[in-house]
């Protein structure tokens, strides 16, 4: 049976993937790989673990939601054993906003815990928030250490991996939020201009997709 490995968003728990992960089911078996909660690793340093946590004796699926991105173009760059295809949700392989290099500094000291989700939930979620999934963020977010989350943030206003798109020989899906207030059009483009055959489904909804349309995901990557 063919594994998917699921790569967490910026808050990096996976604990806001379960509802894809049932929706995959029980086609498709899953791995929803977390990442540590108070130790600030680059992207480098998280390709290294994802790598040592991928399946050794059966095929599996990338699914990489937004921050995760470039991670899962670094592993598949290197063509890995077993790797069928890799699916990039809301996601980049360059700084999606490369004006925030610029505020690197103030990065460094968002305050995370501080902010409430009403402030958080319209970019993430937009009309398809609600009060359960704005508890669930708040506690995810509230869980993991500050400096990671402002690490994490550094790493994405500074990332630029688009270089080894070309390099990716298996299928790459892309799945583009058609309400995403927080990665542009041209993360898609950029990845499209670059890959050899990558594919853009596009779904109504939020830059939270997984957690906004699980079935409607799964069932893309399905067909």
């Amino acid at each position: 049976m063919t594994r998917f490995v699921l790569l967490p968003g910026m808050d990096g728990t996976g604990e806001l993937l379960a509802e894809f992960a049932a929706a995959l089911a029980p086609g498709f078996s899953t791995t929803i790989v977390d990442y540590p909660k108070d130790v600030a690793l680059d992207y480098g340093a998280l390709t290294t673990l994802v790598r040592g946590q991928l399946p050794q004796d059966q095929p599996y699926v990338l699914v990489a939601e937004s921050f995760s991105g470039p991670v899962a173009i670094r592993l598949a760059a290197g063509n890995p054993q077993g790797l069928l295809a890799i699916v990039l949700c809301a996601s980049f392989a360059k700084a999606p906003r490369p004006r925030l290099r610029a505020f690197t500094g103030l990065l460094r000291s968002m305050p995370f815990r501080r902010t409430p989700a009403a402030l958080l939930m319209p970019l993430l979620m937009g009309r398809w928030s609600s009060r359960e999934w704005a508890r669930r963020v708040r506690a995810t977010i509230r869980s993991v250490e500050p400096a990671v989350l402002h690490h994490r943030l550094v790493e994405v206003a500074t990332v630029d991996d688009s270089a080894l798109i070309a390099d990716i020989a298996c299928p790459l899906l892309y799945l583009k939020a058609s309400r995403d207030r927080l990665v542009p059009h041209d993360a898609w483009t950029t990845i499209r201009d670059l890959s050899r055959h990558a594919v853009c489904i596009e779904i109504e909804g939020p830059h939270f997709l997984l957690q906004a349309k699980p079935e409607e995901c799964a069932a893309a990557i399905r067909r």
